[in-house]
């Protein structure tokens, strides 16, 4: 497989790897470069951008971090992948970890959106998406004492919401955001006790079940209402 020609013109004004990063990124999603094409080597793109190889690899391991290629070593160059959620969550963190997106705004931004998916999953659920939910729950109250396994079934009970609001947009949005907002519940975990930790899950658990019931009694009013007062207590219980 020959290696793709790249068309890149780096901005003396950036900090060369973020340039390259940046537009490699941008050829892959604008389908300029596609699945399965091969980005020139190390030592070729080294040449054509006159670049160092230590800010070529930061590049490329960014890219390849975000899920966009993959490298195999004794391979002449990286291979473009198909993009996944995981390639979406990517920017998204960078953009809270360098502050272009604060843990304010996200949360503004569930409070409506997770209200809409809840009003959705109380209109439209099936008797499976019930049974998984409450199985969710279940297994949520046995893991109080493990917050890791706790934080996964705080971000799978969102997903299944997404899920029985049989919206495709809401089930990605959800488990990108989820997916972001994990780290956010592990790192306020990090800074309490576990006694704590346990308090923390049983307030957790406490509106999930609120907001369960809601969607049982298919009562969309009350869902959104109850996810609302769900997301505005992690916006205050999340605060680091």
């Amino acid at each position: 497989m020959e290696a793709r020609e790249l068309h890149i013109h780096l901005d003396p004004g950036k900090r060369a790897s973020d340039d390259i990063y940046e537009q490699l990124r941008a050829l892959i999603t604008s389908g300029a470069l596609k699945p399965g094409d091969r980005l020139p080597s190390e030592r070729a793109m080294m040449a054509e951008l006159q670049r160092s190889r230590p800010t070529i690899r930061e590049a490329l391991k960014r890219l390849e971090q975000g899920g966009y290629v993959t490298s195999t070593q004794g391979a002449s160059g990286a291979v473009v992948q198909e993009l996944s959620l995981h390639a979406a969550e990517e920017p998204l963190k960078d953009m809270i970890q360098l502050s272009q997106v604060s843990l304010q705004e996200l949360n503004e931004y569930r409070q409506n959106n997770d209200s809409t998916i809840a009003a959705w999953a109380a209109e439209r659920r099936s008797d499976e998406d019930l049974a998984a939910m409450r199985q969710c729950i279940a297994q949520a109250e046995e893991a109080l004492w493990d917050y890791e396994r706790f934080i996964e079934l705080d971000v799978c009970f969102h997903s299944l919401l997404a899920k029985a609001s049989a919206n495709r947009v809401a089930i990605i949005v959800t488990e990108v955001l989820g997916n972001v907002e994990k780290e956010t519940l592990r790192n306020k975990m990090l800074t309490l006790s576990q006694e704590e930790r346990v308090q923390l899950g049983r307030r957790i658990l406490d509106t999930h079940r609120i907001i369960l019931t809601a969607i049982e009694q298919q009562d969309s009013r009350a869902a959104r209402s109850a996810m609302r007062t769900h997301t505005e207590a992690a916006g205050r219980d999340l605060q680091l």
